[in-house]
């Protein structure tokens, strides 16, 4: 099962793991282009709709061995700027639905002994300014992994979180905010993030940080932190007006 699996990482993760035999159950508000085992219309933040779609899952197939919690969207607006419905409205998205969903799903993970995966974002390792509250529900989501790793242990269900970088998706045409991220080179492709997520997933590993090199960068904002704020200052327009 995978939410938001119509379009970009989603759709990329699903067809990888449906090349190695995965049933796919595509859970998003609009219909992919391309042809999963079953498909859902379902907004995953509301709560009916999640319960319908684990009990359809139940239903059809008996069993549930991957979920794979993906739908999620950015905003870009600086603090000061941003509506406090377009922050709530972030977190009941990126958060508060697939926690909930999870939930819903654990008895028959438990019992398929199956895996949780996590789309999360190295905006989780550190924080970008005018991404505040996208890198606040990353970092949430980061805890969330790790927690519920060690709370699943003992039922054999695993967990993956993936710390994602700059894909080639359009991400940012899809935030909320009025903001636009500044010109950044080195954009990777999500069919190479799928074949490692699916490696990962094989290998049961905790973490997967793609591309790789973004592991060196955490530790260089905070052992360089008054450059990173400079730089970030000036790329993204926030210099005191005069």
């Amino acid at each position: 099962l995978i939410t938001g699996g119509s379009r970009g990482i989603g759709k990329a993760i699903a067809r990888e793991f449906g090349r190695h035999g995965v049933k796919l159950v595509v859970v998003s508000r609009s219909e992919p282009d391309w042809q999963p085992d079953l498909w859902v219309s379902a907004d995953v933040t509301v709560a009916e709709d999640r319960e319908k779609l684990v009990e359809t899952i139940g239903q059809r197939y008996g069993r549930l061995d991957i979920l794979v919690n993906n739908a999620g969207r950015g905003l870009m607006e600086t603090w000061e700027e941003m509506p406090e419905e377009d922050l709530r409205n972030l977190f009941e998205l990126n958060l508060f639905a697939p926690v909930a969903l999870t939930k819903l799903c654990l008895p028959l993970l438990k019992r398929s002994a199956g895996t949780v995966i996590n789309t999360s974002s190295v905006a989780g390792k550190m924080a970008v300014p005018c991404m505040g509250a996208y890198c606040a529900t990353k970092y949430a989501m980061n805890a969330f992994s790790d927690s519920l790793r060690i709370e699943l242990q003992p039922h054999g269900v695993h967990v993956l979180n993936l710390i994602v970088g700059r894909i080639n998706t359009g991400f940012s045409k899809y935030c909320l905010g009025g903001r636009q991220p500044p010109a950044s080179p080195g954009k990777s492709n999500a069919a190479d993030l799928a074949v490692r997520v699916w490696r990962a997933y094989a290998r049961g590993r905790r973490e997967l940080t793609f591309p790789a090199w973004y592991r060196l960068v955490y530790p260089l904002t905070r052992l360089f932190h008054r450059l990173y704020a400079r730089e970030n200052i000036r790329r993204w327009g926030l210099e005191q007006k005069t």
